[in-house]
């Protein structure tokens, strides 16, 4: 459903012309679209800033509707203490005028302000060199006035500085814990106020008069004249750092360098610029040619700037942006074309990029990993025969001190004896006490001290041989110990081979998985570039497909959906499908019509195969399928539907109250397909595919109704006696039809408690006469409100019942009057009353609303003095003989003998229009054919008319305006005309599905799908024109002619795995017929691909199993690439 400020757009902009559009202030980011004109006129404004805002507002600029609001605060000097003291505010919301002054740099008065928070003391700062820079700007002075104003500056900021750093200790006492006290009692430093400035920041406040060139401006006029544009500026270092003498060339460069680019751009001949860097440097280029060898040969990427990072586009090529590379385009508009149409495109390449990198880095880490358990496996090897060599190297000394410690313990002594007796032999220099390092008694091990002596280098009488730790068991001996170590290493050698072998299993696994991952995300991208931005169907944000005999079936998906699409998608003639299971979707089966002879359209009754597909659909749509609970729908016509619900209850979203009969179909089978719909692209291809969806039914009403066409017209060309005399028996035919039907609604009620309560509901809204749709056709609702139905009880009687005195008297008043309006009787009465409007005008429940503030006063009052202009100011600019045409268009009587101009009848814009014509003969010629109308016709709209008019001599000179057959003057369409128009209007909407029959029961206009479904085909040839590929859910049996499709019945299998396996089988390769694929299977193949997996996942109805042709392989196929190298280990 559309949001509340888009259906008040709608209602206020719907069928208003777009007349101007503008740009507020000077240069300023707030576009100001005007859209009619007089009266009608509405504003439409554009805040291009901070969080953007869209403000729809009526002719004078008093706000109607807006996405945002917002206040401006405004913050005056208190003149005593020396704070900020808070002043007005100034609010922008629904009622108040737009504060111009405030948005733009428009301004009559100083506190205008860009910043839509507040006004600051920096945009409002008193004393005279203020006030001089703001008149006449920074561009106007010399370098003496300019150092004098940037002082001002710099010291009226310092000034605030040490206000605001003053008041920080009293902030830290109690004010600390109204939110909590988060850093209370921390003794951390509060941050201070900076009173230096930057030199961009210091241009960019709006008493410079060159704030609106904007920061990317203002920094290229600094760096055009060789400054800093970040230097920071403070009171007592700017006569150093920035002396009188560099602002002459600042000033030199802002008034030369600024205007040049102004021009420029005002004149549309600086073309465009995109800025970008390079995606990759030679190393990484190397490093992705290395890795290529991962990438299908067959992925090639089609995007001319995949090289490229687009950063961002100008008009300019300024000063700042020299040292960036960038393209070069002729205009602007290609520019922006161009970064915007590849901007989507490069995000998803990022995306690519991003999921390449983590692939290549999840490879890397494999690779490593395997490594460091190589290493890790090697070096223990080198551990055990290096132990084990020491070990038989040293026996004699090993066995002597195994001997030794086996023998203390042996005897009983204590662990903590045995080892201060080690440390005592260590201490008397004991050889056999000095190779012992370490006693780990409670593992029956020792840890020895051997010296390596065959890796010594003898040669330095001063070094000393390496020493090795080798732990041994005290329960064996030297030669023992070193078998045992021998066997360690021999294990872990074989170790080792078998860790090479799984870690190149597993290698493999990672390459093939990081290939896949690359060429999908390869694929992506080329998706992306590829795939062309195609039109989407109204019908595809619901559950949807087209019968066997091409009719429309469209479900909702949740209870809003199923509100929009009885609210704004039913039509009468169309048939309401539901189901008594729960979660059962609305279903709509849309009626073909006819167009008959005499221009209107005919609905055709719906055939009973497509009323049964539908029933299926619905059945499938709910519980039933996970149930598996084989059941029946039922069906009724459109104004059988109601959402009016029976007294003391009420329908929630999505539910609705059916009155009458319920016609239930046979029993539905719980089988579903996936298929895919291609849209053709001329008339060629889809003459050829005309009969694809045939209704035979259709045929033989098509006949039938033909002859009663004929029949018509034969009784047209009887005379008028004998058509009287058929009419009166036809009325008579009908009202006994219609007393029969009465009958038989009323003897066929349903057993249902909600039907009983629903038909004593229709009762009392019949005589009520609320419910037009409580009987079962049009001819029976005639019938019943005109017998039934009592007169509408209001306070005015009509024109028909008034006495005859008082109806002469109104029409002689009526014709006094034909040439005032509505504006002119009120006029007339507040004339009468004494200036006040009458008590009767109010209406009833006006709010009474609180007095505005002094600032929104005078805010309101600056916009409207700027923005509305007054039109006979422009007026009294034309010539004399032009005015005063024109004057004798809008001439009045006000009273007996005296005239009046409404010049407020015309919009200033438009007479600046008629002031620009080329000629005064144009402008005459204009002004003449206005007062001609004005003659001749009423006039609601003087400002519309006269701009049709000059429209009209611009496009086809002041020679068309006497060509205008004019008549009688009155220019009125005629009957065919006007259906004419509203049957384009209504074709219109239906593009979108809309049907817009302005309550007309009898169907003039309507339309049908079957524009749109004939675009769709199942079964596209290889001489067709194909666009795209689109999914679709529908009954199998449905599906039977589609070139792909699968079958779907309940079972377990989610959305997004089953969508994903439907794809594979429709892209796979048939190997047995390589060479036998025509070029239409592979286009087909190619556009099914480009679909996106959101729309698969959409489309595909939930828990399902897939049971068609080639299934079982894709599911093992699927399984093989999950378990990836578990399997091969």
């Amino acid at each position: 459903m559309p949001s509340n400020f888009a259906m008040k757009l709608r209602k206020h902009l719907r069928n208003l012309r777009l007349e101007n559009v503008t740009q507020l202030g000077n240069l300023d980011r707030v576009v100001d679209f005007r859209f009619g004109s007089g009266n009608y006129a509405h504003h439409l404004l554009l805040e291009l800033y901070a969080q953007g805002n869209i403000i729809l507002t009526d002719g004078e600029y008093r706000i109607l509707a807006l996405l945002r609001t917002h206040e401006y605060e405004v913050k005056n000097e208190s003149g005593g203490g020396g704070g900020v003291d808070n002043g007005d505010e100034v609010k922008v919301r629904v009622g108040n005028v737009y504060p111009v002054t405030f948005a733009t740099t428009l301004s009559m008065e100083k506190g205008g302000a860009v910043d839509d928070t507040e006004v600051s003391n920096d945009e409002t700062n008193d004393g005279d060199d203020t006030d001089t820079a703001a008149s006449k700007g920074i561009v106007a002075m010399n370098s003496s006035e300019a150092y004098n104003w940037a002082k001002a500056e710099l010291v009226a900021v310092h000034e605030k500085a040490l206000i605001m750093n003053a008041k920080q200790p009293n902030d830290n006492g109690g004010g600390q814990g109204k939110k909590g006290g988060k850093k209370k009692g921390s003794g951390g430093k509060k941050k201070t106020m900076d009173d230096s400035v930057a030199l961009k920041a210091l241009l960019l406040k709006p008493t410079s008069g060159v704030y609106h060139y904007g920061p990317s401006l203002i920094e290229h006029c600094i760096r055009s004249a060789g400054l800093d544009p970040v230097v920071k500026l403070k009171h007592d270092n700017i006569d150093y750092t920035l002396p009188e003498a560099s602002w002459e060339d600042l000033i030199t460069s802002l008034r030369e360098e600024g205007s040049r680019v102004i021009e420029n751009l005002t004149s549309g001949e600086s073309g465009g610029f995109i800025l970008y860097k390079p995606k990759a440097s030679d190393k990484d280029e190397k490093k992705k040619d290395e890795d290529n060898s991962l990438l299908p040969s067959n992925v090639a990427n089609t995007n001319p700037h995949s090289d490229k990072t687009l950063l961002e586009f100008q008009p300019h090529l300024l000063q700042q942006h020299k040292e960036q590379q960038c393209l070069k385009y002729s205009t602007f508009a290609i520019a922006t074309d161009e970064f915007f149409s590849h901007l989507s495109s490069q995000k998803v390449s990022h995306r690519a990029d991003a999921a390449e990198a983590a692939a290549r880095e999840r490879l890397a880490k494999i690779q490593a990993d395997q490594q460091r358990r190589v290493d890790g496996l090697v070096k223990e090897q080198e551990r055990w025969r290096e132990g084990a060599q020491l070990v038989e190297a040293h026996a004699e000394d090993i066995d002597r001190a195994l001997g030794v410690i086996n023998s203390a313990l042996e005897t009983g002594m204590d662990w903590e004896a045995l080892e201060q007796l080690v440390s005592v032999e260590q201490a008397n220099e004991n050889p056999i006490a000095l190779l012992i390092h370490a006693l780990k008694l409670d593992k029956d091990e020792v840890v020895m001290a051997l010296p390596d002596i065959d890796n010594w280098d003898d040669s330095d009488p001063d070094s000393l041989p390496p020493i090795h730790h080798v732990t041994v068991s005290i329960k064996d001996s030297a030669y023992g110990n070193a078998r045992t170590m021998f066997a360690q290493y021999r294990a872990s050698k074989e170790k080792e081979e078998k860790t090479m072998e799984a870690s190149t299993v597993a290698l493999k696994a990672a390459e093939a998985k990081a290939k896949q991952q690359l060429a999908e995300a390869q694929k992506q991208k080329q998706r992306v570039q590829v795939m062309p931005q195609r039109k989407v169907y109204w019908f595809e944000k619901f559950a949807w497909f087209i019968t066997s005999d091409n009719y429309l079936v469209v479900a909702g998906k949740d209870a809003q959906q199923n509100e929009q699409l009885v609210k704004k998608y039913l039509r009468p003639g169309d048939a309401y499908l539901h189901a008594e299971v729960h979660g059962a979707a609305t279903c709509i089966l849309r009626a073909k019509r006819r167009r008959r002879k005499d221009g209107r359209t005919q609905v055709i009754p719906l055939s009973d195969q497509a009323l049964r597909d539908a029933g299926t659909f619905t059945i499938c749509r709910s519980s039933a399928w996970s149930s598996k609970m084989v059941t029946s729908a039922y069906w009724v016509e459109s104004h059988q539907v109601s959402k009016t619900a029976p007294t003391g209850e009420y329908l929630t979203v999505g539910s609705f109250m059916i009155r009458g009969r319920k016609n239930f179909l046979p029993a539905s089978s719980l089988e579903m397909g996936l298929g895919v719909l291609f849209r053709l692209g001329d008339d060629a291809s889809i003459a050829r595919h005309a009969n694809d969806r045939r209704d035979f039914a259709l045929l033989e009403q098509e006949q039938i109704m033909a002859q009663e066409d004929e029949m018509q017209q034969k009784d047209e060309i009887l005379p008028e006696t004998d058509g009287n005399d058929s009419e009166s028996n036809g009325e008579g035919e009908d009202d006994s039809d219609k007393l029969h039907v009465d009958e038989e609604v009323v003897e066929t009620p349903d057993n249902e408690v909600d039907q009983e309560l629903s038909e004593k509901m229709e009762a009392t809204n019949v005589l009520d006469g609320d419910d037009d749709e409580a009987s079962p056709s049009k001819e029976d609702k005639a019938v019943s409100f005109q017998t039934n139905a009592p007169p509408p009880k209001s306070g005015k009687k009509k024109e028909k019942e008034l006495s005859r005195g008082k109806r002469a008297k109104n029409r002689r008043a009526k014709k006094k009057y034909s040439d005032q309006d509505e504006e002119d009787r009120r006029l007339a009465m507040m004339a009468l009353q004494g200036g006040e409007s009458s008590k009767k005008g109010k209406k009833k429940g006006s709010k009474i609303i609180a007095k505005d503030s002094e600032m929104q006063q005078k805010a309101e009052q600056a916009a409207k003095q700027l923005l509305v202009r007054d039109s006979k100011k422009i007026a009294d600019n034309l010539d004399e003989s032009v005015k005063d045409i024109l004057a004798a268009c809008v001439t009045v009587k006000v009273t007996k003998g005296s005239e009046g101009v409404r010049w407020n009848k015309f919009d200033a814009e438009v007479l600046e229009l008629l002031l620009e014509m080329d000629s005064l003969e144009e402008q005459r010629s204009a002004a003449n054919r206005l007062l001609e109308l004005t003659k001749s016709t009423r006039i609601d709209n003087f400002s519309a008319s006269l701009a049709g008019i000059i429209r009209t001599i611009k496009k086809h000179g002041v020679q068309s305006l006497s060509n205008i057959n004019q008549g009688d003057g009155k220019q009125r369409k005629t009957k065919a005309e006007k259906q004419a128009e509203k049957e384009a209007w209504q074709e219109i909407l239906a593009e979108d599905g809309i049907v817009d029959n302005d309550g007309d029961d009898d169907l003039a206009g309507a339309v049908d799908d079957s524009a749109e479904l004939a675009q769709l085909t199942g079964k596209p040839t290889s001489g067709d024109i194909v666009l795209n590929a689109i999914p679709v859910c529908a009954p199998y049996h449905v599906l039977s002619q589609y070139k792909y499709r699968v079958k779907l019945t309940p079972g377990s299998v989610k959305r997004g795995k089953a969508s994903k396996q439907c794809v594979e089988m429709f892209t796979r390769n048939e190997e047995g017929k390589k060479n036998g694929v025509d070029e239409g299977t592979k286009r087909d193949k190619e556009l099914i691909k480009l679909v996106g997996e959101n729309e698969w996942v959409q489309a595909m109805i939930g828990d399902v199993r897939i049971s068609s042709a080639g299934a079982s392989k894709v599911v093992k196929k699927q399984k093989s690439k999950g378990k990836g190298g578990k399997s091969k280990k």
